[in-house]
């Protein structure tokens, strides 16, 4: 999986660290992610949080962004995947960068340019990430490109007749242009130009988590 690494000595690691609370990069509901270091290289291991059911979930969620992974094997902005230890730990690079929440890019035009060909590339692969407007999704790495993050809400069309699977994955499409203009025009929607506004389109869904945004927030 990884070179010179053995996947026993990296799950006992992990455990270690979990039991420790060391070398967490960050926490949420659905578990921790850790920071692993190995002959000058680093690493970002994801596990699963909770106990149970809870905890079943979560790992489903976790083997769910490991095939989202292997679609993307030639994608330019996400990290690399490394595969998964003990069937629950996911294993990808450690991109140098920040978060859109805590800076924006030197050049931002461009830096959206590069967001939309990264939107276009990904669904070429058959793959929607679904929650791009977070901003903890999108990494602008120390060269200022974007570098997407969190694939466990992404939607894989899938081949053949589904069409359930084809209405999520076109939801999920949407969903994607939709972030990518908010993140263009933050409170300038209504300066939209013509040509971006073929991308642009309020699912019923976003609609009503607006009304509801609204509601409990006056």
């Amino acid at each position: 999986m990884i070179d010179g690494v053995d996947e026993s000595e990296l799950k006992h690691w992990i455990e270690n660290s979990l039991a420790d609370n060391s070398h967490v990069l960050a926490a949420g509901y659905q578990g921790k992610t850790l920071l692993y270091e190995h002959d000058g290289r680093k690493f970002v291991i994801k596990t699963p949080h909770g106990a149970g059911l809870s905890r079943l979930i979560h790992t489903c969620m976790l083997r769910h962004e490991y095939r989202v992974y292997t679609r993307l094997a030639d994608y330019p902005f996400a990290p690399a995947c490394y595969g998964m230890v003990d069937s629950r730990y996911l294993v990808l690079e450690h991109i140098e960068g920040t978060t859109i929440r805590d800076r924006r890019p030197d050049d931002e035009a461009a830096y959206i340019d590069k967001l939309f060909d990264a939107i276009r590339q990904l669904h070429a692969h058959d793959v929607a990430h679904m929650d791009l407007k977070k901003k903890d999704n999108l990494l602008v790495t120390v060269d200022d490109r974007p570098c997407l993050l969190d694939f466990g809400a992404a939607v894989i069309r899938k081949p053949g007749l589904h069409p359930l699977n084809r209405f999520r994955y076109r939801l999920a499409r949407q969903f994607d242009y939709n972030a990518w203009i908010k993140h263009k025009y933050h409170d300038r929607m209504h300066a939209i130009s013509d040509p971006d506004r073929a991308y642009y389109k309020v699912t019923r869904i976003e609609a009503l988590a607006s009304r509801l945004k609204q509601t409990f927030m006056h």
